[in-house]
């Protein structure tokens, strides 16, 4: 009888822990399931932000004298690219003649129904292909009522190769939606392909 004792004791034993880690499995799968609905609904909201495309931005670089082209695009997953000029002239006390710009990759979050936060990060190298560091942009920036306009300010902070920041700088940003375009008539006379 008593041996009937344990052997229930520990069938009960077995069936608590059971019971309990299919308790935890399931708190467990909750949590990934109520994780994964709301990265998905972030996801939808972000899909669904006016400002997800492809831009044609002027920046005014406080204290510079002309502006700065820029294009960027904006992908529904949160990230996004910018393209400035490719190369510009170097201050004139550096020891080099041209910088060089990479592509500005980064991320970008909703932070109204036409607002949005962004950072982007770009390499800089000289004409011999030196590493000079990188600039890093903090941007707030908000789409028009019609969703063809983004406008906003940024700052700006560029850093050597170890990582110091050797210059900071704020500008405003302003410009156009990229859109499609109708194709060409082609001329009269235009031999067919």
């Amino acid at each position: 009888m008593k041996r009937h004792a344990l052997v229930s004791t520990a069938s009960l034993s077995r069936r608590a822990i059971v019971g309990r880690s299919a308790a935890v499995a399931a708190a467990l799968g909750l949590t990934t399931r109520l994780r994964s609905a709301a990265a998905q609904d972030a996801r939808s909201e972000m899909a669904a932000h006016p400002v997800v495309g492809s831009w044609r931005l002027n920046l005014a670089v406080d204290g510079a004298m002309d502006q700065e082209g820029v294009l960027v695009t904006f992908a529904a997953d949160g990230t996004v690219l910018a393209s400035v000029k490719p190369v510009s002239p170097a201050p004139p006390d550096a020891p080099f003649g041209q910088i060089f710009a990479s592509l500005g990759h980064g991320t970008w979050t909703v932070v109204g129904p036409n607002q949005v936060a962004l950072t982007l990060v770009r390499w800089q190298t000289d004409e011999n292909g030196n590493y000079l560091g990188t600039v890093t942009v903090p941007a707030v920036l908000d789409v028009s009522s019609d969703g063809q306009g983004l406008s906003g300010s940024f700052t700006y902070d560029v850093a050597d190769p170890a990582g110091n920041v050797v210059a900071t700088g704020t500008a405003t940003a302003e410009g156009t939606r990229i859109a499609v375009e109708p194709m060409a008539t082609p001329v009269a006379g235009t031999p067919s392909a």
